[in-house]
């Protein structure tokens, strides 16, 4: 009994003995958690694109935080010169600003054809301004400094041909989900793609003088990669994208160009981690941790960071995927669209003696007997619908 009672006191001081002591802890760690390499990198170079034959696309941007008040085009680098350098000394410069400058980032070099047996590289020259902030109203000028960027030397990765692009779907209800088939080497396992798709619209009512058909575009956001390593054959098929049946691109004619790189093992590790960190911020313009930087290095300033990885690859593409109406994929919902035609009169009962059509979206219509009719400007205006008249150059059709 003694014992017993001599054990159960030993076990109680433990237990006070356990509890202050995870108080303590608990005490100890109520500061936020900040995770490391994070506000570090905030507001420093993103570089982002590839090293590809014909044209390089290279878009220069700034990490940031996101609290909703942020202009994000501001934290585009407009400032820079961008040139790609073959390790035989020749240099490429991107193109001046566009007339319709700002450029939002982007610099396009026309690289030509890329040598299998030459090394090329990307080179960013950059004014800033370090740890200091300009009022022009009291005349304080902060010095500026130019630092030069560099990505490393490589030889280019060749890109087999894209063997397919195909489209799936399920069932109604079901998303068309468009896929890329191609096939890898052993060295070439790793790719990554971008697409541009093309889609036709037009208005409910055909009313002479509005337009009646509309086009847009849009180009790929989304990181896109995919690898053959668990494959079998080498045959790699991924998708790219997928459409809501609702989506109104399917409801006339679409178009979907895709292009394929192959990039390395280190360029996809890169990007994976960069999407994967993208996802759990909610945002590609996030801050990104410093683990994450790439093969870009300043060169004028080692300590300076950086994010960004640039492969060179020579790029394939193929034209075109088209999704027409007569393949019955656009499933439309109950639309609130309200496309009746209505007399002056109507509306005036419906909306009072002193309505103005034009105030409501209403336009004329039809005169008949004297009477004119009204009806809603986006059931005519394909423009209303979110397209333009601009039709791509190469469209199919003759509307």
């Amino acid at each position: 009994m003694h014992l017993i009672t001599l054990n159960f006191k030993k076990m109680k001081a433990k237990y006070i003995l356990f509890i202050l002591c995870l108080s303590l802890v608990l005490c100890g760690c109520i500061d936020e958690y900040n995770a490391k390499g994070i506000d570090e990198i905030a507001n420093i170079l993103v570089v982002e694109g590839v090293i590809t034959d014909d044209e390089t696309v290279i878009t220069l941007s700034r990490s940031m935080n996101l609290t909703g008040e942020e202009d994000v085009y501001s934290y585009y680098v407009d400032n820079a010169e961008v040139y790609v350098e073959c390790d035989n000394g020749t240099l490429v410069k991107a193109d001046p600003y566009y007339s319709y400058a700002p450029r939002y980032g982007r610099y396009i070099i026309k690289t030509g054809t890329l040598n299998a047996e030459l090394q090329y590289r990307l080179i960013i020259e950059i004014e800033e301004i370090d740890g200091c902030v300009s009022d022009p109203w009291s005349g304080t000028l902060c010095p500026t400094k130019t630092y030069e960027y560099s990505s490393e030397y490589s030889y280019p990765f060749q890109t087999p041909e894209i063997d397919s692009i195909f489209w799936i779907k399920r069932g109604n209800g079901q998303p068309v989900m468009l896929y890329v088939d191609t096939h890898s080497t052993e060295k070439n396992q790793y790719y990554r793609w971008s697409y541009r798709e093309d889609w036709e619209i037009h208005a409910t009512v055909y009313l002479g003088a509005y337009p009646y058909y509309c086009w847009n575009s849009s180009n790929s956001s989304d990181i896109l990669l995919g690898t053959s390593e668990k494959t079998t054959y080498g045959q790699l098929a991924d998708i790219v994208t997928e459409i809501v049946p609702s989506n109104i691109r399917l409801s006339e004619l679409y178009r979907i160009n895709v292009k394929q790189n192959v990039i390395s093992k280190r360029a996809h590790d890169y990007y994976a981690n960069i999407k994967k960190n993208s996802q759990l911020s909610g945002s590609i313009f996030s801050p990104v941790p410093s683990e994450l930087r790439g093969n870009i290095v300043c060169i004028t300033d080692l300590e300076r960071p950086v994010i960004g990885y640039v492969d060179v690859s020579t790029s394939t593409e193929k034209k075109h995927l088209f999704i027409s109406r007569s393949n019955n994929l656009y499933e439309q919902p109950y639309s609130s669209l309200d496309c009746e035609i209505y007399s002056l009169g109507a509306l005036m009962d419906m909306y009072g003696d002193n309505f103005n059509p034009f105030s409501y979206g209403y336009v004329p219509y039809s005169s008949s007997g004297g009477q004119m009719t009204y009806i809603q400007q986006k059931c005519v205006d394909c423009r209303e619908l979110g397209g333009t008249t601009q039709k791509p150059d190469d469209w199919p059709n003759n509307h």
